[in-house]
């Protein structure tokens, strides 16, 4: 086995974007992998001055290469007496061989033996090879916003100071942007105020422990773990819990080279503010983590964030983050009580200035959508008039806050603070509380509104954004989706499942038509089918989101999926069946009827005293218990039960025989059992 060692390239920039630090890790990671055909590299260094990769057990030396030759006839190259002639030695000459090398065999594709020589080429030196593509493959790292610095053509998303390349212990040769490879590097900018010069990397195997002395934790991975663990630790002596969020974390990993946490106060009197909106303030502006306490409830007076050093000997780290935080605070308090002033209602008018989509108008428009979309699907709903009146107050009031400073300071916030004006203006909770999670689900894991009537007040926000959007023509593809529809059409997938409403996806589709028909520049046809096609992908998502089998997910959307509540019902049931081996015999025997019935048209032409094979005989008996049965449960275990019977008809039986009434009767037997299955499931699908 040839020796290997590990290979080390690290990049050490001006301060780079925290966002371009991973995309351009992996990135490189992939080319290095197809140019040297490695599979895995080691952890993931990077830091807001460092770009940096490890590669371990490449070879010293490249596999030997070898080539095969095929050159003139054998006839033509030795004569009668078995002597090389002129042609086999200048054949011998070209590839620079002795006429002994030559061997004489018939190659594919030839009609007789010819002359052939092996060749063999020693592997080059790794060393070699990584000197010769580095330059070019670092070079290939592309960014949005790529620059170039003074005269230099190279362009990169920051100036590169430092190359540290490292082959085992030799250093690799090489220049980038007129900057030489070396073992050098440079850790943190406090540790050089006291030690000047570069750090020494002796070999890729010493690296991350010669950085973190110098201050530098490499990994992000590990740098996100201590931070987690820092914060969990000083919320709990201040006697609460971290408010989660897991991108916040992602973000400090990324924008310290060394994490210490450090813990701040701000004033109990602005706790008075919604919670979010603290929350939010901390994370936007500062970059730091709220604490709660131990019930989830309310927030306490003090923070969290990193600080990008060691220690804070001085409280000037903490100090300064406190008081830019009073700062934000105090603008915060003023954008609240400057909102308060006037009613939320007060901004309705105010959102004919605010354009939702072109082609769809203003806000103003929307709102008149959403409430007229409200009321049609309430009024399904519930026969309670003031619940309803209820729910179209809400459906009016939803996006009055995008007209609020604290919405324009905050975008994140609209809805929520919509919700806490209404709230303080003692609007019914209920009203309130639909306004504030309207715009919930965000994502896959996120929940859902919280009361029925938030539920139906993002499920009609959503089905006006998406009808009115595919109505004129925007709809996603591929990996553009600038409204985020995909998101939208799942939140409302998402509702009508968890929420169990008697309404089919095709109902919703063809109530948002009609609301949205002033608008529509596309025919109504071609986008009710687009619209369908759109949901089907996102129920078919929702399946997989509940973790259902795959031949549960097939079978089942197979025979219908736009009533949700059936569909749901069908998975469950299944689900508890799709171990069982009968239904894969079952699946088979589906199968197998759809090939005999595939060119057949279905006829009611059943006389079950013209069968005569015991076999029928039974597999009618017990076709005859799942058609009478309508308990889903007891209709899949005779399902079940009729895979014994299924196999030993088939293979009992000839279908079509040449009794033309028995035949008939065989087929309308078949066609009764596709439709028994297809009560449940396409079983044809079942794999």
């Amino acid at each position: 086995m040839s020796a290997t060692k590990t290979f080390l390239l690290e990049l050490h920039c001006e301060e780079i974007p925290a966002r371009f630090l991973g995309p351009l890790h992996i990135s490189f990671a992939g080319l290095f992998s197809l140019k040297f055909g490695v599979t895995k590299f080691e952890g993931l260094y990077y830091s807001p001055r460092k770009l940096a990769w490890v590669f371990p057990n490449l070879p010293v030396l490249q596999p030997d290469q070898t080539e095969t030759q095929v050159g003139p006839p054998q006839r033509m190259c030795v004569d009668a007496d078995g002597k090389p002639t002129l042609q086999g030695l200048k054949f011998a000459e070209k590839w620079g061989v002795d006429f002994s090398a030559v061997r004489f065999e018939q190659p594919a594709g030839k009609k007789e033996p010819c002359a052939v020589v092996t060749l063999t080429k020693p592997g080059r030196p790794t060393v070699e090879l990584l000197a010769e593509a580095l330059p070019g493959l670092i070079a290939g790292l592309h960014v949005p916003k790529a620059m170039r610095w003074g005269s230099s053509e190279f362009e990169f998303v920051r100036p590169i100071r430092n190359l540290l390349c490292l082959f085992g212990e030799q250093v690799v040769p090489l220049t980038v942007d007129g900057v030489t490879a070396t073992n050098t590097t440079w850790g943190h900018r406090l540790f050089h105020r006291q030690h000047p010069d570069p750090v020494q990397i002796a070999s890729p195997e010493a690296y991350e422990g010669a950085l973190e002395a110098a201050g530098v934790v490499v990994s992000v991975e590990a740098r996100r773990k201590r931070i987690a663990e820092q914060l969990e630790s000083l919320a709990a002596e201040a006697g609460g819990r971290v408010v989660a969020d897991a991108e916040l974390l992602d973000t400090l990993a990324e924008i310290v080279e060394f994490p210490k946490v450090v813990r701040g106060d701000f004033p109990a009197d602005f706790l008075r503010l919604p919670k979010e909106v603290l929350v939010t303030s901390l994370r936007e502006h500062q970059k730091s983590f709220c604490i709660e306490k131990p019930d989830g409830t309310d927030l306490l007076p003090c923070f969290l964030t990193a600080a990008n050093r060691e220690d804070d000997p001085e409280g000037f780290v903490k100090a300064g983050n406190e008081w830019v935080l009073k700062a934000r605070l105090y603008d915060a308090r003023f954008f609240f009580a400057e909102d308060r002033k006037h009613p939320l209602s007060d901004r309705l008018e105010k959102l004919k200035a605010l354009t939702f989509q072109r082609e769809l108008g203003s806000y103003h428009e929307k709102t008149g959508r959403v409430v007229a979309l409200t009321k049609m699907l309430a009024t399904r709903l519930s026969k309670d008039d003031a619940h309803i009146e209820r729910a179209l107050e809400a459906a009016r009031m939803a996006k009055c806050d995008l007209r609020t400073l604290m919405v324009g300071e905050f975008p994140e916030l609209q809805g929520v603070m919509g919700g806490e004006y209404l709230r303080h203006e003692r609007a019914h909770e209920e009203v309130w509380k639909a306004v504030k999670e309207h715009y919930r689900p965000a994502g896959a894991d996120d929940a859902i509104p919280s009361t029925p009537m938030g539920c139906l007040l993002s499920l009609c926000d959503k089905l006006d954004t998406v009808v009115g959007c595919f109505a004129v023509g925007l709809i996603p593809s591929g990996s553009k989706d600038p409204l985020a529809l995909r998101r939208a059409g799942q939140g409302i997938v998402r509702i009508l499942w968890e929420q169990a409403w008697p309404m089919t996806l095709a109902d919703l589709v063809e109530t948002a038509l009609k609301v949205v028909a002033p608008k529509a520049t596309k025919p109504e046809a071609e986008t009710r089918e687009a619209l369908l096609a759109f949901f089907k992908d996102r129920v078919a998502y929702q399946l997989e989101l509940a973790k259902y089998a795959g031949s549960v997910r097939r079978s089942t959307m197979a025979v219908g999926w736009l009533d949700l509540l059936d569909l749901k019902v069908r998975c469950e049931n299944l689900s508890l069946f799709s171990e069982d081996p009968r239904f894969a015999s079952l699946g088979q025997s589906a199968k197998r009827i759809g090939n005999i019935l595939k060119d057949e048209t279905p006829v009611n032409d059943f006389k079950a005293d013209l069968l005569v094979e015991p076999a029928e005989i039974n597999l009618v008996k017990h076709l005859g218990r799942v058609e009478s049965q309508h308990d889903l449960i007891v209709t899949l275990n005779h399902l079940a039960e009729l895979a014994d019977p299924l196999e030993a008809f088939f293979s009992a039986v000839m279908v079509k025989c040449d009794d033309p009434a028995l035949r008939a009767t065989r087929l309308s037997l078949l066609h009764r059992l596709r439709q028994a299955f297809l009560r449940v499931a396409d079983f044809s699908l079942w794999q």
